[in-house]
């Protein structure tokens, strides 16, 4: 029987690989392990640490990225108040 590599390594929440202690990302969201490489904006590509990770159905985001796409949308700037619109 050969023998089962990775078998016991935990996945990737991107590319679903097997990802070992030495390529692992100190970042988990949800409990979920990414590689070091793996850890980018699905927008912008920029690399991800703890700090400007956000997650959103298994899509990792930067901040800024994730506050455009998922943040409310403002009207009225300059006006009296502003109005908060959500998708």
């Amino acid at each position: 029987m050969p023998p089962k590599f990775g078998s016991s390594a935990p996945k990737c929440g991107v590319c679903a690989k097997s990802v070992y202690a030495a390529e692992a990302s100190p970042c988990t969201v949800d409990g979920k392990t990414f590689h070091k490489s793996c850890t980018l904006c699905s927008d912008c590509r920029k690399g991800l640490d703890s700090t400007t990770i956000c997650e959103n159905e298994s899509k990792l985001y930067c901040k800024s990225c994730y506050g455009r796409k998922f943040g409310p949308k403002l009207f009225g700037f300059g006006g009296g108040g502003a109005i908060a619109h959500t998708e």
